[in-house]
C-alpha cells in the first residue's frame, strides 16, 4: 500500500514521493533494468495523466516523474503494479534497488551467466523479508565486464564480473565467489550491514566493508578491492550485440517522446529497451537510432560531458535556470572537459567533481574549478557571459580571485 507523501532529504521512490517546487516526484524503477514498448507508452500515459507530462532518467537508471499530487502519486503506483513495473509492495519495491549493466545478456564479451545470476539476486531480494534498516540510497550493483567497464557503476555492495570468477566487494574488501553462491553473500552482507543501525553506507564508509564482512565469518577468505581506472563507456549510438544506445541530455523529457522511443523499438528493434544507470535507454536488435531531436545518439556530442539539475523550474533550492544555462554553454566546452552546472550546493545532480562546476547564486555563479558543488567558489557572482569565457579558455591556471572576479595566471 502506498503510504502519504512526505518531504524527505533522501531519493524519492514509487512509495515514498518527494516534494518538489512543480509538485510530487516519483520514480519507477524497471525490474532487471528492462522496458518493453507497450510498458514505456504506459509510463508515457501516466506522465501526462498524474503528472505534468515530464519525465527524467536518473543515474540509478529510475525513471522519474514529475508534477504529481498526493492522490495521483498513488494512482501512478496502482498503474505501475498493474503494468508489471513494481511491486505494489512498498518494502519489497524498496529492497530490488539492484544497479545493473545495461548490456548484461546483449555484449558477448560479458559474462554469459550475468543474465542468470541478476535474476536470482531480484528474486532473492524480493523475497528478503526479514531485512530490514537500510537507508533508502542503498544500492548494490552488479558488472559484467565488456563493452561497459568496472567502476561505471557504484554502490554499497557491488557483484563484479572478474576474469577467474565472480566477486562480491564492500567496501575496501572483496569476496570471490561462484555464480550460486552470489545471491546468498550479498543477502548475508546486507543483512550485516541492516543490523549496524544507522546509515550503514559502505559507499560512503568504506571501513564498514570489513566489518560487515567480518560479522557473517568471511572476512578471512576476502581480498583487497580494487577498481581498474577506465574511462566511463559511451552508450550514445550503435553498442556490441547490435544494440543502439540513445542518451537523454540534461533536463528532463517530455511524456510523447518516451512514446516514439517506444514506437521505434517496435519497428526497428526488438520492441525491448533497457534503462541505464548512464541516463540512457538501449533499444535492443536495433541499428538505427531514431530520428527523433532531444536525443544524444553520437559518441562526440559536449552534453554527454554536462551534468544539471532541474534547477528553478523544479526545485525551491535553485537560484537559476541551469538547464538553459548548461545547453547554451554546450557547444563552447573543449573536447574531454566536463561541467557540471548545480542548482544549488547539494549538486543533486553529480555528487562529484568537475572539470568546470558552476553553482547558482542569486546573482550569478560561482565557480568550482575540478571541484564539486559543495566545495568554496573560487569567484562568485559570474555572469553567463563570464562563464561563456572561462569555458572557452579551459583549461587555464586560476590566480586569486580579486574584485569578485577571477583572474588568468
Amino acid at each position: 500500500m502506498t503510504t502519504a507523501p512526505s518531504v524527505r532529504g533522501w531519493c524519492p521512490g514509487l512509495h515514498t514521493p518527494m516534494e518538489a517546487a512543480d509538485g510530487w516526484l516519483v520514480r519507477v524503477r524497471p525490474p532487471l533494468g528492462r522496458l518493453s514498448a507497450p510498458q514505456a507508452r504506459i509510463v508515457a500515459r501516466a506522465a501526462r495523466t498524474h503528472g505534468n507530462g515530464l519525465i527524467e532518467l536518473t543515474s540509478r537508471g529510475n525513471l522519474q516523474l514529475r508534477g504529481l499530487t498526493p492522490d495521483s502519486a498513488r494512482a501512478f503506483a496502482r498503474d505501475m503494479a498493474e503494468a508489471g513495473l513494481a511491486s505494489a509492495d512498498a518494502a519489497t519495491e524498496a529492497r530490488r534497488a539492484l544497479l545493473i549493466s545495461p548490456l548484461a545478456g546483449i555484449d558477448p564479451q560479458a559474462a554469459p551467466d550475468a543474465p542468470a545470476i541478476i535474476e536470482a539476486l531480484d528474486a532473492a531480494l524480493a523475497g528478503a523479508e526479514t531485512l530490514r534498516g537500510l537507508p533508502a540510497k542503498f544500492a548494490i550493483a552488479v558488472e559484467c565486464r565488456g563493452y561497459v567497464p568496472a567502476g561505471s557503476l557504484r554502490a554499497d555492495i557491488m557483484v563484479r564480473a572478474g576474469r577467474d570468477g565472480w566477486l562480491v566487494l564492500c567496501g575496501t574488501r572483496a569476496l570471490p565467489c561462484a555464480a550460486q553462491d552470489v545471491p546468498p553473500a550479498v543477502l548475508a552482507l546486507a543483512r550485516a550491514l541492516a543490523d549496524m543501525g544507522g546509515q550503514p553506507r559502505p559507499l560512503r564508509n568504506p571501513a564498514l566493508g570489513a566489518q560487515a564482512f567480518a560479522r557473517i565469518g568471511r572476512l578471512a577468505a576476502t581480498r583487497a578491492a580494487t577498481t581498474p581506472a577506465h574511462a566511463p563507456a559511451c552508450l550514445a549510438g550503435p553498442l556490441p550485440g547490435g544494440a543502439m544506445g540513445l542518451v537523454l541530455p540534461p533536463g528532463p523529457i517530455g511524456a510523447d517522446l518516451l512514446a516514439d522511443v517506444a514506437q521505434w523499438a517496435e519497428q526497428s528493434g526488438n520492441g525491448q529497451m533497457r534503462v541505464a544507470p548512464m541516463r540512457a535507454l538501449v533499444i535492443e536488435d536495433c541499428a538505427t537510432a531514431p530520428p527523433l531531436p532531444g536525443l544524444i545518439t553520437q559518441a562526440d556530442d559536449p552534453r554527454l560531458r554536462i551534468s544539471a539539475c532541474i534547477g528553478a523550474r523544479g526545485c525551491g533550492c535553485a537560484a537559476r535556470d541551469v538547464i538553459a544555462d548548461a545547453t547554451m554553454l554546450a557547444p563552447d566546452l573543449p573536447a574531454g572537459a566536463t561541467l557540471h552546472v548545480s542548482g544549488c550546493p547539494k549538486g543533486c545532480a553529480h555528487p562529484g567533481p568537475a572539470d568546470i562546476t558552476l553553482v547558482a547564486q542569486v546573482d550569478g555563479y560561482g565557480l568550482c574549478p575540478h571541484g564539486r558543488a559543495a566545495d568554496t567558489p573560487v569567484d562568485n557572482g559570474l555572469s553567463l557571459a563570464q562563464i561563456q569565457h572561462i569555458v572557452r579558455d579551459w583549461p587555464r591556471n586560476l590566480t586569486t580571485p580579486r574584485n569578485g572576479r577571477t583572474q588568468p595566471a
